[in-house]
């Protein structure tokens, strides 16, 4: 779960999957942390990121059928074992895993049933408010634009809170883990190794993801408010991982919840 320059969106098993961190924090491992529940969506999040990346504690927290059992959710978050990703939209639950050969290995949108997280934030959202974005954007300004736009629909920013961006993204980085978390771990040391995508031609995707103000080492990377996932088409393959760094363009849509 890579991190780059300030102009960038550092992003989350991971996830944020928000959800592979590397900084202390206080909260208990077998905690179910409930951060908000307006009218109109409800998130939760299992496990912590320190305890999770930097002391190893990866069992299972949530099953993934679970996760779906009441509808409209949404997810970003890692497998227990810190075997892959864990992106679920609108109820698909799509889980990355990198392959013996390094390939990227995608199942879904029904969830196994041997499947667990061991770190997720999840939402559910009934409905979405919706504006286009007129200018390229990343990093800071990025998060910044999703926090303004969902101060303007009466969404109470100092919590946590889903959001989504469908449209032409530049720039866009993934990863998927491969059993441990690459900011806590160096990769050089490791005979597996994250998988990786890098995209620097504008492509069409979806970016599924939590603004988490306050929550380093518990749903984010230092440095950065989000923990996002993303889902990219490329030469007809899915490719969904978490989302390192990206540029989005103009004529995208970001969503955030209706209260």
């Amino acid at each position: 779960m890579g991190k780059r320059s300030s102009n960038k969106l550092n992003v989350t098993a991971v996830i944020l999957f928000l959800l592979s961190g590397c900084a202390p924090t206080e909260r208990s491992s077998d905690a179910k942390l409930s951060v908000g529940k307006p009218a109109g969506f409800s998130v939760q999040h299992f496990g912590a990121m320190r305890e999770v990346m930097r002391e190893g504690k990866t069992e299972a927290r949530i099953r993934l059928s679970d996760t779906v059992a009441t509808p409209h959710a949404y997810a970003v978050g890692a497998l227990e074992g810190l075997a892959g990703e864990v992106t679920i939209v609108d109820g698909d639950v799509w889980v990355s895993r990198v392959a013996e050969d390094g390939e990227l290995q995608v199942t879904g949108p029904t969830p196994l049933a041997e499947d667990s997280a061991t770190l997720l934030t999840l939402g559910h959202v009934a409905d979405w408010h919706r504006t286009a974005i007129e200018r390229s954007v990343s990093g800071a300004d990025l998060e910044s634009l999703i926090e303004r736009f969902a101060k303007t629909k009466g969404v109470d920013t100092d919590k946590p809170f889903p959001f989504r961006i469908e449209g032409q993204l530049t720039d866009i980085e993934l990863h998927v883990i491969n059993g441990y978390c690459p900011i806590a771990t160096d990769p050089a040391g490791e005979s597996k190794k994250p998988w990786r995508q890098i995209n620097s031609e504008p492509v069409s995707a979806n970016i599924i993801g939590f603004y988490a103000p306050n929550a380093v080492a518990v749903m984010t990377h230092h440095g950065t408010s989000v923990h996002a996932h993303g889902i990219v088409t490329v030469d007809g393959r899915k490719l969904i991982g978490h989302v390192d760094s990206v540029t989005v363009e103009p004529g995208a849509t970001l969503f955030v919840p209706k209260l």
